[in-house]
C-alpha cells in the first residue's frame, strides 16, 4: 500500500514537469492557433511560440511541427523565434503557388529547386534583392527542421544548398583608432566616478533624511513652479527628507509622478517642481543610461562578444579566486581555448584574490572563462572590483522585481521614461546587444562626450586586433582571447587590413630571408639572428638602413643582401654599441673572420677582408667596459667568412 502511494505521487510529479509539447487552441475570433511549448531553463512560465502559420498547409503540419518541437530543444527563444521568421519565406513560396495542401511525398526536388530560385527573384520593399545570407538561412531553415525527425530527412537532403559565400561579411567591422579607443575608455572611467559619488551622496541623504523624519520634520511645501527657485524647498536637508520618505513609500521601483501624488501630495510635489523624479530615482537605482560605463569597462576587461557581456549573472562572478590555491588554476586549466589573464601581476599572499568571470556564447558549445585582476593599476583608474560593487549597490534594490530569466543579471535597470519595471538588456525578438534602449543609451553616452558613434563589437575587434599585434601578428594569441574554435575565425571576422598587411609583409620577409638563407649555404641563418633584430641584415648583431641597395661588392640591386660577414664596413649599417647581446655577435664575427685567414689569397684579403676586420676592431673599441663584460657572459660561433 505504501509502495503504491509512493509510486503515484512519483507518476504525479512526473505528469506535472514542464515537457516540450503542442497545444492547439482557438483566439479571440474562434480561429484555430497553434502553439509550441517550450519549459524554460531553471523552472517558470515556460515559452510560447506560436506556429498558427503551419494549420493553413494541414499536409505539412504535423512534418513541421514535430520537426521544430525537435529542433527548438535547447535553444533559445530568441533563436526559436527566429527559426519561425525564415520558415515563413518557404510557406508564403507555397503559398503563392496554391500549393497550401501540398503532401510530404509531393515535396521533391522540383518544388525544392523552385524554392531556391523564387528566393533568388524575390526583393524586398526597397526593391532590393535579398541578400545571399538571407537566401541561405530561409533553405537552412527547412533543411535543419525537417532533419532532426526521421520522417523528415528525406526531403531535408533534398534542399539546395545556399549561394556560396553567403556568409562572408559585406561590410567587414571597422577597428577603432587607438586616441579614441582612449578617449572612450577616460569617458567611462569620468563617468563611473561619478556614480560612486552620486551613489555616496545618495545614501548620506539617506540617513540624514530619516534622522529628520524621525524627529519630526515636515517637506517645506511647494504649492507650484514658481517655488522651485525657493533655496529652502531644494536644500540638501528637504532633499534629503524626501529621498527618505520616497525610500519608505516605495521599497523597490518608484512609480510615476501620479501615483506618488496620491500617496502623499507633498511628497509629490517635491518631486515634481523642487527636484524632478530621475535626481530622486538616481540616488536608489541605475537607469539604462547609467550602466554604460559599467559595461564598457567590463567590455574592455574581459573582450567578451557583446550579447555574453549584457546577459553575464551574477553566478558566473567568482571574487574569491585564491592568487596561489588550486581554483585559479583549475579555472585556467579547464578551457583548453581560453588562457588570458588581463592586469597579472607578481603573486603575493597579502593581495585581493583574482577575480573569475565566465560568460554563456548562444553559438558555443563551451563557457568563456577570464581571470582577472581586480585592482586597479594605478588609483586614478576605475578597477573592477569598484564595477562590481557599483553594480551590486545600484542593482539590489530592483532585483527582486525582474522576471526570472534577468534575476541574476548583472545589468539591470528601470526606464527613465517607461514604469514598467526592472528588466536586463534583450527582448523576445531582440538579442541584448540590439536591444533599443541600449542601443539609445550608447548613442547619448558618445554624445555626452563628443564621441563618434562605436559599438560593443568594435570595441572587441578592435582589442583582438591589438592582441595581433602587440603579439607580433600571432592569430594564436587573439583566438585564445576571443575564444574561437579555429583561427579562421580570427583571421576572417577579427583582422584588420591594417594587420592583414603587415602579417602578408611578415610572411614575406620569411619568403626572402629562407631564399638566402638557402643561397648562400646556411651561412645567414635566420633562425640565429636574435629577438628584436633586424633580419634583414647579412650579419647577425646589425642593423641595416636598405638590405636591398648594398654598395658591397657582387650585390644586386632589389634584392636581399648576401654580403655575409660585411657589414662593419658597410656605410649603410646600424650598430647598437650598448646591447651586450650585438657585441656579443660582433666577437663571434671576429673569431670567424680570424678563423678564415688561412683560406683566402692575399689579395682577397688585402682588398676586402682587412678593411671589415678593422672597422669591426674600431667598432669594438666604442664598447663600454661594463657592457662587454655583460656580453662575454654568453659565447657564440659564428660561420666562416670569404
Amino acid at each position: 500500500m505504501k509502495q503504491s502511494k509512493v509510486r503515484a505521487e512519483n507518476e504525479q510529479r512526473v505528469a506535472e514537469l514542464p515537457t516540450t509539447r503542442l497545444e492547439e487552441g482557438f483566439d479571440e475570433n474562434g480561429n484555430p492557433t497553434l502553439t509550441a511549448i517550450f519549459p524554460r531553463k531553471g523552472g517558470g512560465e515556460p515559452h510560447r511560440i506560436d506556429i498558427t502559420l503551419l494549420l493553413e498547409f494541414p499536409g505539412l503540419t504535423d512534418l513541421f511541427a514535430q520537426g521544430f518541437l525537435a529542433w527548438g530543444r535547447g535553444k533559445t527563444n530568441g533563436t526559436r523565434l527566429e527559426r519561425v521568421k525564415q520558415l515563413r519565406y518557404w510557406f508564403v513560396f507555397l503559398a503563392n503557388f496554391d500549393q497550401r495542401f501540398i503532401t510530404p511525398a509531393r515535396v521533391q526536388e522540383d518544388v525544392l529547386a523552385g524554392f531556391n530560385q523564387w528566393l533568388h527573384t524575390r526583393t524586398k520593399k526597397n526593391g532590393q534583392p535579398l541578400h545571399p545570407n538571407t537566401i541561405r538561412k530561409a533553405l537552412e531553415s527547412v533543411r535543419t527542421t525537417l532533419r532532426t525527425i526521421s520522417a523528415g530527412e528525406s526531403i531535408a537532403a533534398r534542399v539546395p544548398a545556399g549561394p556560396r559565400g553567403a556568409i562572408r561579411k559585406t561590410t567587414p567591422t571597422e577597428g577603432i583608432s587607438w586616441p579614441i579607443l582612449m578617449a572612450i575608455w577616460k569617458a567611462a572611467e569620468k563617468e563611473t566616478f561619478a556614480l560612486r559619488d552620486r551613489w555616496v551622496r545618495g545614501q548620506t541623504l539617506l540617513t540624514q533624511g530619516r534622522r529628520l523624519w524621525a524627529q519630526g520634520h515636515r517637506l517645506v511645501p511647494n504649492p507650484g513652479k514658481q517655488e522651485r527657485d525657493s533655496a529652502e524647498s531644494t536644500s540638501d536637508a528637504n532633499l534629503a527628507l524626501c529621498l527618505a520618505m520616497i525610500d519608505a513609500a516605495f521599497p523597490s521601483v518608484v512609480p510615476e509622478l501620479a501615483s506618488i501624488q496620491s500617496t502623499n501630495l507633498s511628497m509629490g510635489n517635491s518631486v515634481k517642481y523642487a527636484f524632478g523624479r530621475d535626481e530622486i530615482t538616481g540616488y536608489l537605482y541605475a537607469s539604462s543610461r547609467d550602466l554604460v560605463p559599467l559595461v564598457l569597462l567590463l567590455g574592455f576587461a574581459t573582450a567578451f562578444n557583446p550579447d555574453t557581456l549584457l546577459s553575464l549573472e551574477w553566478k558566473n562572478v567568482d571574487r574569491e579566486v585564491d592568487r596561489l590555491g588550486t581554483a585559479a588554476v583549475r579555472i585556467c586549466a579547464e578551457e583548453a581555448v581560453e588562457g588570458y589573464t588581463e592586469g597579472s601581476v607578481a603573486p603575493d599572499q597579502e593581495e585581493e584574490p583574482l577575480l573569475s568571470i565566465q560568460g554563456v556564447k548562444p553559438r558555443a558549445s563551451r563557457m568563456l572563462r577570464r581571470l582577472l585582476d581586480p585592482t586597479a593599476s594605478d588609483p586614478s583608474q576605475a578597477s573592477l572590483s569598484l564595477v562590481l560593487d557599483l553594480l551590486r549597490d545600484l542593482t539590489d534594490r530592483i532585483r527582486p522585481e525582474l522576471l526570472p530569466d534577468h534575476q541574476d543579471r548583472l545589468f539591470i535597470y528601470v526606464a527613465s521614461k517607461n514604469y514598467s519595471g526592472p528588466k536586463g538588456y534583450g527582448r523576445t525578438r531582440d538579442s541584448p546587444s540590439g536591444d533599443n534602449v541600449w542601443c539609445r543609451s550608447l548613442r547619448n553616452f558618445c554624445k555626452d562626450h563628443d564621441l563618434p558613434k562605436f559599438s560593443l563589437k568594435q570595441i572587441r575587434f578592435t582589442l583582438l586586433d591589438y592582441v595581433q599585434l602587440v603579439n607580433r601578428g600571432s592569430l594564436e594569441a587573439s583566438r585564445q582571447v576571443g575564444n574561437h574554435e579555429g583561427r579562421i575565425t580570427t583571421w576572417t571576422h577579427y583582422t584588420s587590413g591594417l594587420m592583414r598587411r603587415l602579417l602578408q609583409e611578415g610572411t614575406g620577409e620569411i619568403l626572402l630571408t629562407r631564399e638566402r638563407w638557402i643561397d648562400t649555404g646556411g651561412r645567414i641563418d635566420p633562425r640565429t639572428t636574435p629577438i628584436g633584430s633586424d633580419k634583414s641584415s647579412a650579419s647577425p648583431g646589425f642593423d641595416c638602413l636598405d638590405p636591398f641597395d648594398s654598395p658591397r661588392p657582387n650585390q644586386n640591386k632589389g634584392r636581399l643582401c648576401r654580403a655575409y660577414g660585411e657589414c662593419p664596413a658597410c656605410p649603410l649599417v646600424a650598430v647598437k654599441p650598448f646591447n651586450p647581446t650585438a657585441v656579443m655577435y660582433w666577437e663571434a664575427l671576429q673569431r670567424a673572420i680570424h678563423r678564415s685567414v688561412s683560406t683566402m689569397t692575399a689579395p682577397m684579403w688585402m682588398e676586402r677582408w682587412a678593411p671589415v676586420a678593422a672597422d669591426l676592431k674600431a667598432l669594438i673599441v666604442l664598447v663600454p667596459e661594463s657592457v662587454l663584460v655583460e656580453s662575454r657572459r654568453f659565447r657564440v660561433e659564428l660561420p666562416n667568412v670569404g
